[in-house]
């Protein structure tokens, strides 16, 4: 039983990608034979995609055009995950890794994963972190277990996640959130745009949905504690980044800092 990364990305988004992966393979040497997926609409001779799949151990997952939207895209390209990896991490295109994770604690993830079939994903990012009310899982140190006093029992941050729960739960976002969609009376070209502005898996009817669909009946979810209050508490988490590079469509400043730090220039990004 083995994990991958995987990153579902639009055109706009890819270069950004680029600093991702870049980042991944720089500071993440020791995890190098964790493979990473790239699922997107763009083709091969894309030169940012071109570029990307040039780093070790990073593979391509071509998507339709009926595949790219917001949601449809990530049950998409988790289906393509190839079966021998039972667990995924999937990854926001501006979840840029900012320094080697705890490597300790990512293997210490993986391994209660496989010891334990019910619990269904754990959060290595605790932006949210647990409540104040969560139990500690099992004895094991930092691990919290997710329960109904928690705002968010879902978030797109960094989760682990076995395949199977991942797409269940986005499979019943997709049917609900396209009947508001519809009820909406905006235009199909809408579509994509409705589900990141509506926020359709983590706003409270989403969070609701994973309520009735993912936890109770023997199924656990478990997030790391937060190590302290202060923003760069994250830092010490699993998977270190700064939640998130863009807000509201744009980059932030720090982050326009951070890929030229890194060799990337995307002073033009926010005109795009």
């Amino acid at each position: 039983m083995s994990w991958c990364i995987l990153i579902n990305t639009t055109p706009k988004y890819m270069p950004l990608v680029d600093v991702q992966v870049a980042c991944i393979r720089r500071y993440a040497t020791g995890i190098d034979s964790i493979p990473i997926f790239l699922a997107t609409e763009m083709p091969v001779s894309n030169f940012h995609v071109d570029r990307i799949l040039s780093y070790k151990n990073v593979h391509y997952i071509s998507l339709q055009k009926d595949e790219s939207e917001f949601i449809e895209s990530r049950i998409a390209a988790t289906s393509y995950i190839p079966d021998e990896y039972d667990y995924i991490l999937p990854l926001q295109d501006d979840f840029w890794l900012d320094r080697a994770p705890d490597y300790k604690l990512l293997e210490d993830a993986i391994n209660i994963l496989k010891g334990d079939l019910k619990v269904q994903s754990i959060r290595i990012m605790p932006s949210p972190a647990a409540s104040s009310f969560a139990q500690t899982y099992m004895g094991r140190g930092p691990w919290k277990i997710l329960d109904h006093a928690d705002a968010y029992k879902f978030t797109f941050q960094a989760t682990l996640w076995r395949k199977k729960p991942y797409m269940e739960f986005l499979e019943v976002i997709l049917k609900r959130a396209s009947k508001d969609f519809e009820d909406s009376g905006l235009p199909r070209c809408d579509w994509s745009k409705f589900c990141v502005r509506v926020n359709v898996a983590e706003n409270m009817k989403g969070q609701a949905t994973f309520n009735e669909v993912c936890m109770g009946q023997g199924r656990i979810h478990l997030c790391i504690e937060r190590p302290g209050r202060q923003a760069n508490a994250v830092f010490l988490s699993p998977w270190p980044y700064r939640p998130t590079a863009v807000v509201h469509g744009k980059l932030e400043p720090w982050a326009i800092e951070f890929a030229y730090r890194e060799g990337f220039s995307l002073y033009g990004w926010n005109t795009t």
